[in-house]
């Protein structure tokens, strides 16, 4: 009864929602009420591991999300570094998730149906983009020649420009890291069953080892027989030290792999991370040397 009530409450919240619609209209409404999202309940909110949980993503995936432009869409309650969600922003991070993956849409374009522009952290701060396809840019070619009104279309598109760059190399480190995360859950995977495995030979080996020399053997005259006295430490210490290096060269020989990709992918984070960074600051500059252009201007006017 509360599944049927929560999924009836979400097509009601979600009617006319331009994100939902999208979702609908690609035919992913099998994907969108999964077991997952119908087993909230609307007067809980969620942490984002438990989010995680719900929606069957990383916690670092979906913080991700909160540093673009998309959480205005999402609406987290932000309690100093954590976050809580209620049903509604749960759903809205779940529709984002199905649509950039079974529908590869990317940022840009689920702003674009929401209606919102761009924007891009600066200093931990969004700060948006203006188009100027309003009366600013009417006025502009009502008071300046045909130069001035090219130079300002060259800037915004070099403005926007910038703007992309910066959006997509987001979205590659945010690629980069989750599969760095992959490889290193397989990682301890690996390592983990190596040690379940050295355990069960250990335990093995010594029982089999203590029975075998625990058996009596006959004495000089055939006579009497007497147990030869077992030293259980010491067989446990060999019996150690072998299946650990057996062990150990075993999860090297596995993981091998796993390293190089990691550390391929580790130096690949690290140039995405400064050509981000070259857009950020390039961006910032451009936007003062606007700003600067744009306060000459209205003195100009005084």
């Amino acid at each position: 009864m509360e599944n049927l009530d929560i999924r009836e409450l979400l097509l009601k919240e979600f009617e006319n929602d331009p994100i939902y619609r999208m979702a609908i209209l690609n035919g992913f409404q099998d994907s969108l009420f999964t077991d997952g999202i119908l087993s909230m309940h609307k007067e809980m909110t969620y942490s984002t591991v438990e989010t995680g949980r719900i929606i069957e993503r990383s916690d670092s995936t979906i913080r991700n999300h909160f540093r673009s432009d998309l959480i205005d869409y999402i609406q987290p309650e932000k309690f100093g570094k954590f976050y809580r969600l209620n049903y509604k922003s749960v759903f809205r991070l779940h529709m984002i998730f199905v649509l950039m993956e079974k529908a590869a849409k990317t940022t840009v374009d689920l702003l674009a149906e929401l209606g919102m522009q761009p924007a891009v952290s600066m200093g931990g701060n969004l700060k948006r983009v203006q188009r100027s396809e309003s009366r600013e840019l009417q006025e502009w070619n009502e008071t300046n020649d045909y130069n001035d009104r090219l130079t300002t279309l060259e800037k915004n598109i070099g403005l926007q420009g910038l703007m992309l760059n910066i959006l997509k190399y987001e979205k590659d480190l945010s690629d980069l890291e989750r599969r760095i995360e992959s490889k290193e859950a397989s990682i301890e995977q690996i390592k983990s069953e190596a040690y379940m495995r050295y355990l069960e030979q250990k335990q093995s080996q010594l029982l089999t080892t203590s029975l075998r020399k625990t058996i009596q053997k006959p004495s000089f005259f055939g006579l009497f027989k007497k147990a030869e006295e077992v030293d259980i430490d010491q067989i446990a210490k060999e019996l150690e030290t072998n299946l650990k290096q057996k062990m150990e060269h075993e999860v090297e020989g596995k993981i091998k792999s796993h390293t190089e990709e990691i550390k391929k992918l580790e130096e690949e984070k690290v140039k995405l991370s400064s050509l981000l960074q070259e857009e950020k600051t390039a961006f910032s500059n451009f936007q003062l040397e606007t700003n600067n252009d744009t306060k000459r201007l209205l003195n100009a006017e005084k």
